[in-house]
C-alpha cells in the first residue's frame, strides 16, 4: 500500500512537471514568436519617401513638379533614401545622376554642391539667354551643347535690307533640354530638332540679342571647333550683293578724311 502511494506521488510529480515545463515551452515559444512577428511587421511598415514622377535626367531641380511622396515597406527601403521629413533639406537640390520614374531618389544622386545644376555651366560675368529658333536658325538641329557660334542680324531700314555680324564665337550650352550635363541620354538624338537654344553671354550681349528679336531676324553660323578668328565681313547691303566687292571698296573710299588748311 505504501509502495502504490509513493508511485503515485511519483507519477503526480512527474506529471506537474512535465505540465510545468509544456507551459514554460509554450510561453518560451509565443513570446518568441510574438517577438519575431512583430520584428517582421516593423520591417513591413510603409514609410513615407521622396520618388520620382517621372523619368529625371541629370540636372533636373527637385521640386513638388518633378519628385513626389510614396510609401515604401521599410524592409525594401535603401539607407540612404530621403524621408518625408527631410524634403526640406533637399529641395531646391540638383541630381548629378538620371533617376527613372517610380525609383527612390537617393542623396547619393545629388549633385555634391547644393547650388550646382545648369547655372554651374556659367562663368563669372555671364548669363545663360534662351531664344526660339526655327529649323532653319537651328541648322537643321544639328547644333549641340558645346558648339560656338557666330550670330548675325537682319533688317530692313527703307528700302535696303541689310544683314550684319552682331556677336562671334559665343558658346551654345544648350539645344532645347539638351546641356553638356545631360548630353549622354540624347546620343541617339543628336540630329534631333528642337525649338530653343541657350546662349552664355554678358548682360550687353544679351541685350542685343534681345532687341535683334523684336528689330529684325537673327541667323546662326556654325563655327568650327579650333577657329577663333574674328568675323572679316562689316556688313552685306542689296548693293554688295549687286556689285560685289567694287561697292566694298567705294564705300572704304568714300570714308576716307579729307584734311584741308591744316585742320
Amino acid at each position: 500500500m505504501k509502495g502504490s502511494m509513493v508511485t503515485l506521488l511519483m507519477l503526480g510529480g512527474a506529471l506537474i512537471a512535465s505540465g510545468g515545463a509544456a507551459y514554460f515551452a509554450n510561453r518560451y515559444i509565443e513570446t518568441t514568436l510574438s517577438g519575431r512577428l512583430a520584428k517582421i511587421d516593423a520591417q513591413y511598415v510603409p514609410a513615407n519617401v521622396v520618388v520620382a514622377r517621372s523619368n529625371l535626367r541629370e540636372g533636373t531641380v527637385l521640386s513638388t513638379d518633378s519628385v513626389a511622396l510614396r510609401q515604401v515597406p521599410r524592409a525594401f527601403l535603401h539607407s540612404d533614401a530621403i524621408a518625408a521629413d527631410e524634403w526640406n533639406d533637399v529641395s531646391g537640390r540638383v541630381l548629378a545622376q538620371p533617376v527613372k520614374s517610380g525609383e527612390t531618389v537617393l542623396r547619393s544622386h545629388l549633385a555634391a554642391d547644393p547650388g550646382a545644376g545648369f547655372s554651374s555651366q556659367l562663368t563669372a560675368g555671364k548669363r545663360a539667354l534662351t531664344f526660339p529658333v526655327d529649323d532653319e536658325a537651328s541648322i537643321s538641329g544639328m547644333l549641340a551643347p558645346g558648339d560656338r557660334i557666330d550670330i548675325f542680324f537682319t533688317t530692313s531700314t527703307g528700302n535696303e535690307s541689310l544683314t550684319q555680324p552682331m556677336l562671334s564665337n559665343i558658346p551654345v550650352i544648350a539645344t532645347g533640354a539638351r546641356t553638356l550635363t545631360n548630353s549622354a541620354h540624347f546620343i541617339d538624338q543628336r540630329s534631333g530638332r528642337f525649338n530653343t537654344v541657350t546662349v552664355s553671354v554678358s548682360p550687353v550681349e544679351a541685350a542685343k540679342i534681345t532687341l535683334a528679336q523684336d528689330a529684325g531676324r537673327i541667323t546662326i553660323a556654325l563655327r568650327q571647333p579650333n577657329d577663333d578668328a574674328p568675323i572679316q565681313v562689316a556688313r552685306v547691303t542689296k548693293q554688295t550683293l549687286l556689285n560685289g566687292e567694287r561697292a566694298v571698296k567705294n564705300k572704304i573710299r568714300s570714308r576716307v578724311e579729307i584734311i584741308m588748311g591744316g585742320t
